[in-house]
């Protein structure tokens, strides 16, 4: 018999390994990507970098209802994929067919509505990543579940290389946003064929209404939280292009993603695995005692990068993208307080997921938009862009994560100062980091000089103040990755918990 301490270990090299893998991915993937964004910026015109954040917005909104969150009871790892996977691929592929067919047919009146009608196309041909994600969702999340984060490496830096490849001779020939959109469709159908190919066991089609009943049951009501979180997300988009311009757009959109950077490597990490380790250490009852570990680690990686994009927003700006893009600066520096905050709630989210509590998960997406569409009104209203990331600042600090707090403490059964405490030194050290690189680099009128200079102090600065964290996070990695242990992965007696 295999005690829980067994399955712990077990469970944590193998996550810890897939969670290197998914690491060595994802710097691999944003090296690649960011390299992409650099060159596109430079011969593409921030207007066309508008139409694109339109599009996305769409494509966005109906990729993450489009399987009802039906693939979280495959993810989960506590259910037989025999018998679920089936009738998740039909659920996938049924709705994303509807929900292609339905961006298409209605991109004329969604580009209106963000008083940009170039956006129309771009929207369109995006909409076809919407049906290749839904061919291949059982296949991701079976590599997902089954932590294949090695052989995953392939398939996504290939994809971003095929978006690389398919973008710039389109828009060194005058393609403009349409450049942007059709490599995307190559990426993704790279991606889609490639997960085929790696995915561990491949399924058809098919039906079970009881097990459509139980999936949806966990998956709708995270559907629904995706579909609050996504509009909360893009709204922003939505506000600016009808308050301002197509030019502002595209500048907030590349501050965005600039500022969104951190988050999205380092939340894409942990759900290389986030979501079915929690799922079973939830399971066997030990999630609770080990959830500050996971906020002080990810905390420890992710506020110094978030100190630095915010202390050094405009040289970064102008030596990555050029000075027809220093605007943007401006709405860099606030959008990084939010980026850090959102790498918490991320976090947070996936506990939730992973605990099996996917309808309060909803609600706190719902509590979100209804404070931030206001404060993103008068953001925008007073200070452009920039009020914008005050406005998710301010929300996601103030309102999304306590509200996160107080439900995981009681699902977890922890504290509040058990979660957060490992994260309280991160927080101040990344502070003090971000005033220096700030100073040092206040006076200094050659952009790329400041960036560098800028990020050797502040990086500095920071390790010196965590050192004995820093150095015990890696002993805690080098242990997990020292034990490997076949990881038992039970499906008896879960058949009716998916």
């Amino acid at each position: 018999m295999t005690t829980t301490s067994g399955v712990d270990r077990t469970l944590g090299s193998r996550s810890a390994s897939a969670t290197l893998w998914g690491g060595v991915n994802m710097a691999l993937g944003r090296i690649v990507q960011f390299a992409t964004t650099i060159i596109v910026a430079r011969l593409i015109a921030p207007e066309h970098f508008g139409a694109l954040a339109v599009a996305i917005v769409v494509q966005s909104v109906a990729t993450n209802m489009a399987e009802l969150g039906a693939t979280a009871a495959l993810a989960r790892g506590n259910g037989d994929p025999d018998r679920i996977a089936p009738t998740v691929f039909s659920i996938s592929l049924g709705t994303s067919l509807v929900m292609t067919a339905g961006a298409v047919a209605f991109a004329p009146a969604l580009a209106s509505a963000f008083d940009d009608p170039a956006a129309t196309p771009v929207i369109q041909v995006l909409a076809l990543t919407i049906l290749l994600q839904g061919v291949g969702a059982v296949p991701s999340t079976m590599v997902w579940r089954e932590f294949l984060q090695k052989p995953r490496v392939v398939v996504d830096v290939g994809g971003v290389v095929v978006v690389l490849a398919l973008v710039v001779p389109m828009a060194l020939d005058g393609w403009g946003a349409m450049a942007l959109a059709w490599s995307r469709v190559g990426g993704q159908l790279f991606a889609m064929v490639g997960y085929w190919i790696i995915t561990p066991r491949r399924y058809a089609p098919g039906f079970d209404r009881s097990v459509a009943v139980e999936v949806l049951r966990l998956g709708m009501p995270l559907a629904m939280a995706n579909l609050v979180v996504f509009v909360t997300l893009n709204v922003d988009y939505l506000l600016i292009g009808r308050m301002m311009d197509p030019a502002a757009l595209g500048l907030y959109l590349l501050a965005f993603n600039l500022a969104g950077l951190p988050s999205s490597v380092i939340t894409a990490v942990i759900r290389a695995t986030a979501v079915p380790t929690f799922g079973r250490l939830f399971a066997e009852g030990t999630l609770g005692e080990l959830a500050g570990r996971f906020v002080a680690g990810v905390s420890y990686c992710a506020f110094p990068i978030s100190a630095m994009i915010i202390a050094l927003a405009d040289p970064l700006v102008v030596t990555a993208y050029g000075q027809v893009w220093a605007p943007a600066g401006v709405a860099l520096g606030t959008l990084g307080v939010f980026g850090a905050a959102r790498i918490l709630v991320e976090l947070f989210a996936d506990l939730s997921v992973g605990a099996g509590r996917t309808v309060w998960l909803f609600w706190v997406q719902v509590a979100w938009l209804v404070a931030l569409a206001p404060a993103l009104y008068f953001g925008i209203q007073w200070w452009g862009i920039a009020g914008a990331g005050v406005a998710h600042a301010v929300v996601a600090c103030l309102i999304v994560i306590p509200l996160y707090l107080a439900i995981l403490t009681s699902v977890l059964g922890v504290r509040v100062g058990v979660l957060l405490r490992g994260s309280v030194g991160p927080l101040l050290a990344a502070l003090v980091a971000g005033v220096a690189a700030r100073l040092a680099t206040f006076s200094m009128t050659e952009p790329l000089m400041a960036l560098v200079l800028g990020s050797f102090l502040g990086v500095a600065v920071y390790a010196l103040l965590t050192f004995r964290q820093g150095k015990h996070l890696v002993l805690t990695v080098r242990s997990l990755l020292r034990r490997s242990q076949p990881l038992p992965v039970s499906t008896h007696g879960t058949e009716g918990k998916p």
